[in-house]
C-alpha cells in the first residue's frame, strides 16, 4: 500500500512521513478510526514508506526490492495479526500465519474491509474471531529475533480490541521494546483496549474520510462524476461502504424503497409478495446495499423533522420521499424501523434467507407504521422544518 493510494487524511500522511524520514518512530502506536475510515490501510503504507530503501518525499519508491515485497504483503520484518478462529484439527495452536494466504489476498484486494467480511472469508460462519494468548506470546518470539532485510521489525494488529485481556501479555515489549521495533495497533473502538495498553501507545486518531476526498478517489475508480458525491453521501466517511454501493443504482434504490412503503403502508399483500421476491433475487450484497439505503433515507428523514434548516445529504428525488416519509411518520415509529432494518442487516450478513428476512421485515414495518402512538408520542409534537414542509408529497 502507497500513501497515494489512501484516500483522504493528508495531515496524518504528512506526520508519519516524517516521523519515518527523520528516524523517529515511536515503538508503540494506536490508529484509531471507525470502520472504512482507513486506518489499516494507513498501517500498510506507514510500514511500507518505513523500510522502503529509497524513500521519497511524497512517498515509497515503489520499485525497490523492500517495496515490491510490502506491496504483497510478504516482506520478512512486516508482521500481522488479525482475529482468526481455531483450525481443526490442528496439533498446535492456531495463529494468523495458518490464514496469511487468506490474508493477504482479501488485504490486497480490499484493504478497507471489515472485521465481519474478513471472518467470512476465512470460513467463521457465526464464530467469533480472537487474538488468542498464543499469539499474542508468538508476537514476542517474532520481535526479540534480528531483522532480515530492514533496518525495522514491525508488527501489525489488527482489530486490535479481539486481544481483549491478552493485551497484558504485550505490555513488557510496550514498556521496553527491542531496538527498531515498532508495534501499531488498529481498532476502531477505543474502550475496548486494555487501559494499559492505551497508556503506552501514541494515539494516531483517524477520522471518517470528508467526502471530496472520497468523491475523487471513487471517480479514479471510474465512477460517473455524477454518481461520486452521492455515493460518497451514502457511504458517510467509510470507504468500504462506498466500494459496496459503487456498483448499486441509487435511483433503482430509491424505486425499491418507495415501493416497499407503499405496499406496506396500504396493506397491498399481493404487490408486497411480488417485491420481497423481486428484492429477494438483488443478491446477499446489493440487498445489503439496499438497506443500508434505507437507513440513510429514513436518518435523513429523522434529521429533517427535527433539526431546523438542516442541509439533508440527499437528491431531489429522495427529498421527496423523505418529505414523505415524515407526513406519515413520527420520530418513534422512525427509530423502531432505523433499529428493524439494522437488526435485518445483520440477519442478512448472518446468512438467513434474503426472502424470509425480506418478508419477516416487511411484517414488522407495517406494524411500526400502522401502530397507534402511545401517550408519550401523542404529548410530544413533531417539529417539522420549513425543507420539509415544502417538500412534503401526499402517501
Amino acid at each position: 500500500m502507497y500513501f497515494n493510494n489512501v484516500t483522504g487524511h493528508v495531515k496524518i500522511k504528512e506526520a508519519l512521513k516524517t516521523s519515518a524520514r527523520n528516524n523517529h518512530v515511536p515503538h508503540g502506536q494506536l490508529f484509531l478510526g471507525p470502520e472504512g475510515s482507513a486506518n489499516l490501510a494507513l498501517a500498510l503504507a506507514f510500514a511500507n514508506y518505513i523500510v522502503c530503501e529509497n524513500k521519497q518525499e511524497d512517498d515509497s519508491c515503489g520499485v525497490c526490492g523492500a517495496c515490491v515485497k510490502s506491496q504483497k504483503l510478504i516482506h520478512p520484518d512486516i508482521h500481522y495479526t488479525y482475529p482468526i478462529i481455531a483450525k481443526k484439527p490442528s496439533p498446535h495452536p492456531s495463529l494468523s500465519t495458518d490464514y496469511i494466504q487468506e490474508w493477504r489476498t482479501e488485504i490486497t484486494k480490499n484493504p478497507y474491509i471489515n472485521e465481519l467480511e474478513w471472518l467470512q472469508s476465512i470460513g467463521a460462519e457465526n464464530k467469533q474471531g480472537n487474538i488468542t494468548a498464543d499469539e499474542a506470546r508468538n508476537i514476542l518470539k517474532g520481535l526479540s529475533l534480528t531483522a532480515f532485510e530492514s533496518g525495522y521489525k514491525i508488527q501489525i494488529i489488527w482489530m486490535a480490541e479481539a486481544l481483549s485481556k491478552e493485551g497484558n501479555i504485550l505490555l513488557k515489549l510496550l514498556e521496553e521494546p527491542p531496538e527498531n521495533t515498532v508495534l501499531i495497533l488498529i481498532a476502531e473502538i477505543q474502550e475496548e483496549i486494555l487501559p494499559t495498553i492505551l497508556s503506552r501507545c501514541q494515539l494516531v486518531k483517524i477520522n471518517k474520510i470528508d467526502d471530496a476526498s472520497m468523491a475523487q478517489a471513487l471517480l479514479k475508480k471510474g465512477v460517473p462524476q455524477s454518481n461520486t458525491q452521492h455515493i460518497a453521501y451514502l457511504a458517510d466517511g467509510n470507504f468500504n461502504a462506498a466500494l459496496s454501493l459503487m456498483d448499486s443504482e441509487t435511483h433503482d434504490n430509491t424505486r425499491l424503497l418507495t415501493q416497499w412503503l407503499d405496499y406496506s403502508i396500504n396493506l397491498k399483500a399481493g404487490e408486497l409478495l411480488k417485491w420481497t421476491d423481486e428484492a429477494g433475487k438483488m443478491g446477499r450484497e446489493n440487498l445489503k446495499s439496499f438497506l443500508e439505503y434505507s437507513t440513510h433515507i429514513f436518518r435523513e428523514a429523522l434529521m429533517l423533522l427535527h433539526i431546523k434548516n438542516y442541509a439533508p445529504r440527499l437528491a431531489q428525488d429522495e427529498l421527496n420521499l423523505a418529505a414523505r416519509i415524515n407526513k406519515f411518520l413520527t420520530y418513534q415509529k422512525l427509530e423502531k424501523l432505523l433499529e428493524l432494518i439494522n437488526k435485518k442487516h445483520y440477519e442478512i450478513e448472518r446468512n438467513v434467507s434474503p426472502k424470509m428476512v425480506l418478508m419477516d421485515m416487511s411484517l414488522k414495518m407495517n406494524k411500526i407504521i400502522r401502530s397507534k402512538p402511545s401517550a408519550t408520542m401523542a404529548s410530544t409534537p413533531a417539529k417539522r422544518t420549513p425543507l420539509a414542509a415544502q417538500s412534503r408529497l401526499e402517501p
